[in-house]
């Protein structure tokens, strides 16, 4: 018997000698060896040599993809946090009631005060429109009683239902069923270019403010300009003309003081100022109440605008938002009017008539118009107008909302030319069929066609 001894780490794990038993012939020793034991691995290392070339290139396509994530990151955060900012402003809108259901019981009061008056209103004017609209509220009652026995809601559609029901309540109150407009058109057919265009003469420092001539058929001719100081917020001086001429020459001007400083409870607050018959009405230093105060008797006095948004909560917006402008003024052949936007209306523009003789709030009208999403409004014959900014020199007359109907219109496209980007206060006087415009410390004016 013969043994051939064989060590190697290749053939046993453990390193051992491995012993394999043959037999001798012609004198030699000859015995059986499985190569294969000790034999090179060449098809496994071929197939580890390709897993690792692969996990090279996965490993290069991470790093490549790495590098890209951190290049394209920042630019993700910061787009974000733009956007975060931008939505900031409407947080509001989120926590008070616009994408959540009305609570039942606030829409329960809320058709009761719209039902009392309405039939204030059929007492005082009794017609057949007032008769429709009780038999409406009636109808809109058994729909919030089924609400409360079915428990199914649809609260949104109910207020808005109301929202077109006050309008027309508003109409009745206001207009009898004869009534025609003292325009010719109720809707403006067209705006001039500029017909007046002057530089104010307190400086291009002084960009916002607001301007025009005395809104008055009985009063003198008055050509006014009203500045804001102070981050352009506040203001308690009114300067006014007794003529076109002397206003474009700067002459015979006086410098009448509103309140002691402007810093004083009964400050300007904002441009929307308007002189109306003498009287000079402006939004209240820092509170949302209109004030007034009498060239003549030197008098002020004030009206609560209830819930109406203030200190650039709801200002005229579109691109860039105009500070201090969310409580606006206005004034046509029909009376005096004042804009916002209230929480309660989803910060969409409220129209409201002010009585001026007793000086309070008679009428309200509640449009579908967010007041961010417009540059400036006028009110022309009862009929509310809004504009958007187009470019650097073009604004765009889009949207009219009629006091008389309560209907809307968003196809209007009316261009209304500006010398520079910001309209800080637009109106229309009915006196001359002109708007006037306080554009960055131009004063411009148009004349309006219908």
């Amino acid at each position: 018997m013969c043994y051939l001894l064989l060590m190697g780490s290749c053939l046993q794990q453990a390193g051992h000698t491995q012993r394999i038993q043959g037999y001798e012939n012609n004198g030699s020793c000859v015995c059986a060896v499985n190569s294969t034991t000790w034999a090179f691995p060449a098809v496994k290392y071929e197939t580890v040599t390709q897993m690792l070339h692969g996990c090279e290139g996965l490993l290069l396509k991470l790093q490549t993809q790495t590098v890209m994530t951190n290049r394209v990151v920042p630019n993700m955060l910061a787009t974000l946090e733009n956007i975060t900012a931008r939505l900031q402003p409407f947080q509001y809108l989120n926590t008070h009631g616009l994408y959540n259901a009305l609570h039942l019981r606030q829409l329960s009061e809320e058709l009761q005060e719209l039902q009392q008056i309405t039939s204030a209103a059929h007492r005082d004017r009794p017609g057949a429109e007032t008769q429709r609209l009780n038999t409406e509220l009636q109808k809109v009652q058994e729909d919030v009683d089924k609400m409360y026995k079915d428990n199914v809601f649809n609260l949104e559609s109910v207020r808005e239902r109301l929202r077109l029901l006050n309008n027309r309540v508003q109409t009745c109150r206001t207009i009898p069923e004869d009534y025609r407009s003292s325009c010719s058109h109720r809707i403006m057919r067209n705006i001039s270019a500029p017909l007046i265009t002057k530089v104010s003469p307190f400086g291009k420092s002084y960009t916002s403010g607001g301007w025009g001539r005395d809104t008055s058929f009985e009063g003198e001719e008055r050509y006014w300009i009203q500045p804001l100081v102070n981050s352009h917020k506040y203001g308690n001086i009114i300067r006014y003309y007794k003529s076109f001429e002397d206003f474009m020459a700067d002459r015979n001007y006086r410098d009448e003081s509103i309140a002691p400083s402007h810093t004083h409870s009964d400050a300007v607050q904002g441009p929307g100022t308007l002189l109306y018959n003498g009287v000079v009405y402006y939004q209240c230093y820092t509170t949302a109440e209109l004030c007034s105060f009498n060239l003549q008797t030197k008098k002020n006095q004030r009206v609560k605008l209830p819930e109406a948004g203030v200190n650039n909560k709801f200002p005229y917006c579109y691109y860039n938002c105009h500070d201090w402008t969310d409580i606006d003024l206005a004034a046509d052949s029909d009376g005096l009017y004042v804009m916002y936007a209230t929480e309660g209306n989803h910060g969409n523009m409220v129209v409201s008539r002010v009585d001026r003789e007793n000086f309070n709030v008679t009428h309200t009208w509640k449009t579908r118009l967010f007041k961010r999403s417009v540059t400036n409004t006028f009110m022309v014959c009862g009929v509310l107008y809004a504009t958007r900014y187009v470019d650097q020199y073009r604004e765009e007359v889009f949207y009219a909302f009629d006091t008389t109907t309560g209907m809307e219109d968003n196809t209007l496209s009316l261009p209304l030319e500006k010398v520079s980007p910001a309209v800080a206060n637009l109106h229309y006087n009915p006196t001359d069929m002109k708007l006037y415009m306080y554009n960055d410390a131009y004063l411009l004016a148009f004349q309006a066609f219908f």
